[in-house]
Order: C-alpha cells, then structure tokens, then sequence
C-alpha cells in the first residue's frame, strides 16, 4: 500500500537515486554575491581618479576570509585591519581605500556590515558625562547621507580640482580646502600610537588645508594653523564640515548611570563589524 501511495504521490514516476536531489554545481565557481553602494561624494573627486562623476561603487558581501583580517592582531596594532576590508570589499581594484573620502568609506562599512550581519549593530559606549559603560543599539538602516554640498556659494567656492576656496572672516586669509581621505586617517593613526590622540583641532587642520594665500608649503600651513586666531579657527572648521561628504547613523542616549542624554553617531571601527 505504502508503494502505491508513493507512487501516486509522484505521478507514477518513480525516480532513480540521481533524481533524489539535484546535483550540486561545483562549490569551486562559488563567487560571493555584490551590491552598489551610492556614494556620499556623488563622485566628486578631482579629475583622474577612477570614481570621478560617478555616484556608486560595486562592493561584494563580505566572507569568513574577510573576517580573518578585523582578528588579525598585527594589522589591528597598526590600524590598518579596516582599509585593509574595505579593499577586499571593493570589486574594481584600480580603486585605492587611502585615496576616498571619509565619508564614502563610511557608506562602504555601513552596507559591507550590513550585508554580513543584518542592521541591527549592539555595542558599548562610554557615558561622555560619568564614564559609565552603557549597552546601545543601533539600526544601520536609519543613516543620514551629507553630500557636502549644501553651502553658500559666496562664502564657498569650488574649484576645477574640486577643492574649495574660503576667505577667513578675521584675518582676511584665503584657505584652499579638501574633504579628508582614508590615508589622512590612517596617517592620524599612526601619530596616535602612544595613547589618546593630542592636538586633534590643529592636527586636522593641517591636513584639510592645501594652502593659505596660494603658499602650499607644509610649513606655511602648520604656522598659520598654530597661529590662527579662534574665530577663523571655528569658520575653517565650519567650512570644513560643510564641504566634507559623509553618512552617519545617529542614536539617543540616556546613561543608565547618572541618567545624561544626548545624540551619539555609530562609532567606527574594526568591532563594528562583529554581530556583539
């Protein structure tokens, strides 16, 4: 009875032990699957590099290889594990991670993130008021994407080499600016190895500013930095935030502690990437 029901079951068509299940293709062409991530820039980029004018980079799901290189303890030391990822990730290898914005690598962590663990992130952060470690979470699907556009054009100029010209309102200085890029960063880094990072403000600076006056010398520029007086110091700043393209992922937090709130960004890092 039992081979009668089977065999009604299946239409009279009893298969043979091949047609069980379907062969499996051969796991050697298994080729990870790859998204297009929009770009904060919106490809502003100076003429000749390969994202130039263009709004999208194609990036591939992350794999356990990739996770090999965020618990790499010599790359981490170095603070290279990150640019080393976001390498992997990019699909077109004639694209360099040193040579992106900020904030376009951002948007490259944020979906390679997601893509591997879903857009929930949980993490710790430190109370800015106590000190005291609170559990936070938050959801990378809510981000805020700043194309580094929205300014006045009067106050700032863009230029051919999208660059940007601001004259400071005290001293009258004409400063030539530029988004910051992976190598600042990871340059920042280094300069960071002994503990906290010193001289953050000035340090900055003298990496966004191309020139003052037209003078590009480094030593020209780290003299008017370390010179400037506040108010032109903060315009810079301001100008420098305004003309930087970036996404960021915002959450409220209360402290479980003394009970201080306030509006925290996702920070980034090579635990970012991890589930917990």
């Amino acid at each position: 009875m039992r081979r009668n029901n089977d065999e009604r079951l299946l239409g009279g068509h009893k298969p043979k032990p091949s047609e069980d299940v379907p062969q499996m293709q051969n796991p050697m062409d298994f080729v990870a699957p790859t998204e297009w991530v929009s770009l904060p820039s919106m490809g502003r980029y100076p003429e000749g590099h390969p994202l130039k004018d263009k709004d999208s980079i194609e990036i591939r799901y992350m794999t356990a290889k990739d996770e090999d290189i965020l618990t790499n303890r010599d790359l981490l030391k170095k603070g290279l594990a990150i640019d080393r990822l976001i390498s992997n990730l990019i699909k077109d290898k004639s694209i360099s991670p040193e040579h992106l914005y900020v904030g376009d690598r951002n948007a490259i962590m944020i979906y390679g993130r997601t893509s591997a663990y879903g857009v929930d992130y949980k993490t710790k952060l430190n109370c800015p008021n106590c000190g005291e470690q609170n559990k936070c979470v938050f959801d990378l699907s809510k981000h805020e994407v700043f194309h580094g556009d929205n300014f006045d054009t009067d106050i700032i100029q863009i230029t051919e080499n999208s660059t940007f010209i601001i004259t400071m309102p005290l001293s009258k200085i004409k400063a030539e600016i530029r988004p910051l890029m992976g190598f600042d960063e990871l340059d920042m880094i280094k300069d960071n190895k002994g503990g906290a990072m010193k001289n953050l403000v000035t340090k900055q600076m003298k990496r966004f500013v191309i020139s003052f006056n037209g003078y590009e010398d480094q030593k020209v520029i780290n003299h008017v930095v370390d010179n400037m007086v506040a108010t032109d110091s903060k315009f810079l700043r301001d100008c420098f935030m305004l003309i930087s393209p970036d996404v960021k992922v915002r959450n409220h937090f209360e402290c479980r502690e003394c009970g201080h709130e306030q509006e925290v960004n996702v920070p980034f890092g090579a635990d970012f990437f991890w589930p917990e």
